[in-house]
């Protein structure tokens, strides 16, 4: 249970330093099975709001907080068997989208040119969701970060140029990360021209404020996603498009190669991925100070191998190669959150026999424990 303290949100939240109450143990409904010991309360003179025995959602207890008036809830570890399940079941369905994935595409494209305004709006949604990789976007509260999604959109954060059919999206996306983007929709031929005008159309006469997509929410989008493929909804096409592009990278790693160059190749490719899904996280503190010892090892390094001619055998062969290889990812990784990336695809890291502790870190490792033992010719 969370500790009394500031509250700071995420972004730039309108309510950030507001004072979180300390959660006494008469706000705290407890939930376990019928056969389990209820966890006893440590807090002399109190006792639990309610204990309940509700064997169908997977939170363990929950209050409601002061500060937004919400509820918060008390879950399983992220490396624990269930909440493995439900990763397992999410990456299964973006598999599973890939043999729909054809007859989807086919039904945005026929929808682009519809005459009804409703199917245009829908159909032009989900191009951007599927090909622009943006998150789908639920309307906020005016107590709440003003993050937007493609379904949120509003006329200001978008410009266009009708050179190449340029568009110019700039908006605060999840977490209050800005996303930049300038796309040139001609490079799409008709279908992305025809999504440039569809876009210019639904802005015309629209206040800055006002939506891009009005007639279109979140809920019938999915609908319409769910009666195309069950279960479909459109969150999915982040997920099914990560993996298809990080596994289109990694074919380049030749088997041949040293553990280093196919660990930055990994890191190369998982960084496109990162790109593509916006994941940005902001420099480190220590980046300089890191790079600038790479580039004094590097240094120190080769200056020993030629003096030591003699005693070249003695001297590790790849350690220049591996310290210039890890500077070079660094340099790369300056802005494009490629940790966060991992959470959102799998890899064919084992088919070329690369550690998985060498591209993943412990606490993936743990939640990821389901997909540790898949067969090396395994692909999305």
């Amino acid at each position: 249970i969370e500790p009394p303290g500031l509250f700071r949100g995420r972004g730039e939240h309108p309510k950030t330093g507001t004072l979180k109450k300390a959660v006494l143990p008469e706000e705290v409904t407890i939930n376990v099975g019928m056969e389990d010991r209820v966890p006893p309360c440590l807090t002399p003179g109190h006792a639990w709001k309610e204990v309940i025995h509700r064997d169908t959602v997977s939170w363990l207890a929950y209050w409601n907080e002061n500060v937004m008036g919400g509820i918060k809830y008390v879950w399983l570890a992220a490396s624990s068997s269930f909440k493995g399940k439900a990763d397992m079941e999410k990456y299964e369905k973006a598999r599973r989208l890939k043999n729909c994935i054809a007859k989807i595409r086919k039904d945005y494209t026929d929808g682009l040119t519809a005459k009804d305004m409703f199917t245009r709006q829908r159909s032009t949604a989900m191009w951007v969701i599927d090909v622009l990789a943006l998150r789908v976007g639920n309307e906020k509260g005016e107590d709440e970060a003003d993050t937007v999604g493609c379904c949120s959109l509003r006329v200001e954060h978008a410009s266009f140029n009708a050179t190449n059919c340029e568009l110019t999206l700039s908006f605060l996306g999840k977490d209050s990360m800005p996303y930049n983007n300038t796309i040139q929709l001609a490079v799409y031929g008709t279908v992305g021209e025809q999504v440039f005008n569809n876009l210019k159309s639904f802005c015309a006469k629209k206040e800055p404020h006002q939506d891009i997509f009005h007639e279109l929410s979140v809920t019938e989008l999915n609908k319409h996603l769910s009666s195309l493929m069950p279960g479909l909804s459109a969150k999915v096409f982040r997920t099914f498009n990560a993996s298809v592009t990080l596994e289109k990278e990694l074919p380049r790693v030749l088997p041949g190669d040293d553990v280093a160059v196919k660990i930055v190749s990994y890191n190369d490719a998982n960084r496109k991925v990162a790109i593509l899904c916006n994941h940005q996280r902001s420099v480190p503190k220590g980046f300089g100070s890191t790079v600038d010892k790479m580039n004094a090892t590097l240094s120190q390094l080769n200056d020993q191998l030629n003096e030591l001619q003699a005693m070249r055998v003695a001297v590790k062969k790849n350690k220049p190669k591996a310290i210039q290889l890890r500077q070079d990812d660094a340099d790369d990784a300056d802005d494009a959150d490629t940790k966060k990336a991992q959470l959102h695809r799998f890899t064919k890291v084992p088919t070329n026999e690369v550690p998985i502790s060498a591209v993943f870190p412990k606490a993936l490792r743990e939640k990821f424990v389901w997909s540790m033992d898949v067969d090396s010719n395994w692909s999305f």
